[in-house]
C-alpha cells in the first residue's frame, strides 16, 4: 500500500475521535454550538471530504489495482467506513422523508421522488447511483457498485460501476447487486436474489 494509503486508512478512526471529541464538549459545556457541532462532524465534515478527495482523486469506473499506487475508490471507502461500520447513523436519516435521498444526491448520485427505504438497507458505494422515481428497497437489500478478486496482473483487481435502477424498480428482501446492475423499468429483483455484474433485470 502506498504512503497516502497508509494515510488515508487513519480516517475512521479521526473521524470518531472527532465524534467522540463533539460529545464531549456537549457534555462539559452545553448549548447549541457544541450541540451542532455533533451532527457537523458526523455528516458534514466526511461528505466535504468526500468531495475534497473527489478534486484530487477522483474515482472512475472500471478495472484498477488497490495493491499498486494510490487507489482514489480506497480514500472514497476510507472516508465512508463510519456510516458502513455503524449504520445507525443513516438510519436516522431515513426516518424523515426524503432525507435520506436528499444525502445521497449530496454524495453525487441521481435520486428520483418517492424511492422507498426500509430501515436496514445497506449501501457500499454513496456516490455511485442513479435510481429513478418510485423505486422500493425490501428488508436488508444490499447494494455494492463495486467489488475485490484476487489478479496475477493487479494483485487485487478492483472493479467499480455504476448502479442504475429506473422508474418504478423493485428490489425485494434481502436482494444484493452488484456493480454495474441495470434494473430496467417496473422490474421486479426477487427477494435474497444476488444479481451478478453487469447484469440487466428487466421486466418480466
Amino acid at each position: 500500500m502506498s504512503l497516502l494509503g497508509k494515510l488515508i486508512s487513519l480516517y475512521p478512526a479521526l473521524h470518531v475521535s472527532m465524534i467522540l471529541v463533539s460529545l464531549v464538549w456537549l457534555v462539559f459545556e452545553p448549548g447549541l454550538i457544541p450541540l451542532l457541532t455533533i451532527p457537523g462532524v458526523i455528516y458534514l465534515f466526511p461528505l466535504l471530504s468526500y468531495h475534497f478527495h473527489q478534486v484530487l482523486a477522483p474515482v472512475e469506473e472500471g478495472n484498477s489495482s488497490i495493491t499498486g499506487g494510490y487507489s482514489p475508490w480506497y480514500g472514497t471507502h476510507m472516508i465512508q467506513t463510519v456510516f458502513i461500520a455503524f449504520p445507525g447513523t443513516e438510519r436516522i436519516l431515513r426516518l424523515f422523508p426524503g432525507l435520506f435521498a436528499l444525502w445521497l444526491r449530496c454524495w453525487g448520485s441521481r435520486v428520483g421522488r418517492n424511492v422507498y427505504w426500509t430501515s436496514h438497507f445497506e449501501l457500499a458505494d454513496r456516490g455511485l447511483l442513479e435510481i429513478g422515481d418510485n423505486v422500493v428497497f425490501g428488508y436488508n437489500a444490499k447494494v455494492s457498485c463495486h467489488f475485490i478478486s484476487p489478479s496475477r496482473e493487479l494483485g487485487l483487481k478492483l472493479y467499480t460501476k455504476k448502479c442504475v435502477l429506473e422508474d418504478g424498480a423493485f428490489i425485494g428482501a434481502a436482494a444484493r447487486l452488484a456493480p454495474g446492475v441495470r434494473v430496467c423499468r417496473g422490474a421486479l429483483v426477487k427477494a435474497a436474489t444476488d444479481v451478478y455484474p453487469d447484469t440487466v433485470v428487466e421486466k418480466k
